[in-house]
């Protein structure tokens, strides 16, 4: 499976999304068959450990839980996480930025050709990248950096800071799972 995850990460930086998503259906049948400790509810509090705060999405959606604060009742609170969890095991995990990261949402092949051109990554300690069922979709973890957020800042690509958030891994949505392709690093170590 590695081997496969380092392909993709490959695949992208040539823009070969036709092979990404080849391998991303492949990569969602091993991690559908691979038993899973801890599962979603490990994941939240694993998030919450690392100071993240997560709050529950709706199963096999992006959206709150339907009657929940959404992105506001983000907490890091270990205790409110495992009732959640408790009553919805299915549900998706829901990231709030601005708390601790912001993630910069690239939507496809645009989105990255954008962001190429537009040479934006200068300063950006890179934290971790989520890869999201979306054919070269990406999510790009950095700092906070105290900003709100902001759709289509270039083409292709969204900022998600202060009052925004993120679908975690392993979430699943009918298109596919989120992964992580460069975990998130425990004491904010950036990438270099």
């Amino acid at each position: 499976m590695d081997a496969l995850e380092r392909e993709t990460r490959e695949a992208m930086s040539r823009h070969d999304w036709s092979t990404v998503a080849r391998f991303a259906a492949e990569l969602d049948r091993l991690e559908h068959d691979r038993p899973k400790p801890g599962g979603l509810l490990g994941a939240a509090l694993w998030y919450a450990e690392q100071g993240l705060h997560v709050f529950p999405l709706t199963p096999q959606a992006k959206v709150p839980l339907p009657g929940s604060h959404g992105c506001k009742a983000a907490t890091t609170d270990v205790h409110h996480i495992g009732e959640w969890w408790k009553a919805h095991p299915l549900a998706n995990i829901g990231i709030a930025t601005g708390h601790l990261v912001d993630v910069i949402d690239f939507d496809g092949a645009l989105g990255h050709t954008s962001w190429t051109a537009a040479d934006l990554t200068a300063g950006q300690p890179l934290l971790a990248t989520v890869s999201t069922p979306r054919p070269g979709g990406l999510h790009a973890y950095i700092p906070a950096t105290g900003e709100g957020n902001a759709a289509g800042r270039i083409p292709g690509v969204d900022f998600r800071g202060i009052g925004g958030y993120v679908v975690a891994p392993p979430s699943r949505v009918p298109a596919g799972t989120y992964r992580f392709l460069r975990p998130f690093r425990p004491n904010m170590e950036p990438y270099a």
